[in-house]
């Protein structure tokens, strides 16, 4: 496997589960949806480093084989549910979560079910989605559940103090691509006081935060102006206030710090949150 030099494209991680599935149907709606081409990948983690290298030809033969009939079979229900959708295929000898991050570049945008079985297999702490998460250089979407009245036209962006551009670009140009409205959330508890005085320079009220949450989309907004955009400030735990926030919403966008080290699997605990409860998909934005 070599870097791809492709880019623009919805990456798909796909394997024979569920799971896996409904991150197929989904990545191919929003693939129609922004004109993106998508592209199946299915990796098989053959033993090809150290002691267990020395695999049998026909074993790798054989796993290339139905690696490839899986994703015809998955390519042609997709390409039956829009014919107009440019579909790829790829299989890879590498693990799941090594090809993604390998794969996805500039432009593109990565997709994960949160569970699945050979080559994909699921989401618990540590696995394919978290680490895709944690080291891509692209956006990584998790789908976990998809409500089945289907998504509003509406984003929702995460945003803390001081946060990052790159998730407020992203939300910001998807809104615009996709016709959707956005809904910026600031979550926020009250800060500590001890002897009349706050411990922190938080802003103390909602009011603060609403204005605090302005100027930081300001520049980005400014560039945006047909996206309709409503601001949130929520008393409360982050997690749990964007997941009721984002009920039945296209998206939630979080930004996430990037993790130079190779075995390094957190995100932090709201994007772990995220991972672990939302149904609403969850686009994780690297900050590098």
């Amino acid at each position: 496997m070599t870097e791809s030099t492709h880019r623009g494209r919805i990456l798909v991680g796909v394997d024979a589960s569920p799971h896996a599935a409904r991150a197929v149907a989904w990545a191919a709606r929003e693939a129609a949806a922004r004109g993106l081409p998508l592209h199946l990948v299915n990796a098989l983690d053959l033993p090809i480093r150290g002691a267990g290298a020395l695999i049998p030809p026909e074993y790798v033969a054989s796993g290339q084989s139905c690696s490839k009939l899986l994703l015809e079979q998955i390519a042609d229900e997709v390409s039956h549910l829009d014919p107009g959708l440019r579909v790829t295929i790829e299989t890879s000898d590498f693990g799941a979560a090594e090809t993604l991050i390998t794969l996805g570049g500039d432009g593109d945008l990565i997709v994960t079910g949160t569970r699945g079985h050979g080559g994909f297999a699921g989401l618990l702490v540590g696995s394919v989605s978290l680490r895709a998460a944690a080291h891509a250089h692209c956006p990584t979407i998790v789908v976990r559940g998809t409500p089945d009245d289907g998504p509003r036209d509406e984003i929702v962006l995460g945003v803390e103090r001081d946060e990052a551009q790159a998730p407020i670009r992203f939300a910001f140009e998807s809104c615009e691509r996709l016709g959707a409205r956005l809904t910026v959330v600031r979550a926020w508890l009250s800060a500590p006081v001890y002897a009349g005085h706050f411990l922190t320079d938080e802003p103390a009220s909602d009011k603060e935060q609403h204005d605090d949450v302005e100027q930081l989309i300001k520049d980005v907004r400014a560039q945006h102006p047909a996206v309709r955009v409503t601001l949130r400030t929520i008393r409360g735990n982050a997690v749990p206030s964007l997941i009721d926030a984002a009920h039945h919403a296209r998206m939630i966008v979080i930004g996430a710090h990037r993790r130079r080290a190779p075995l390094t699997v957190g995100v932090g605990y709201v994007v772990q949150g995220l991972l672990s409860r939302s149904d609403t998909p969850v686009a994780v934005v690297p900050i590098p």
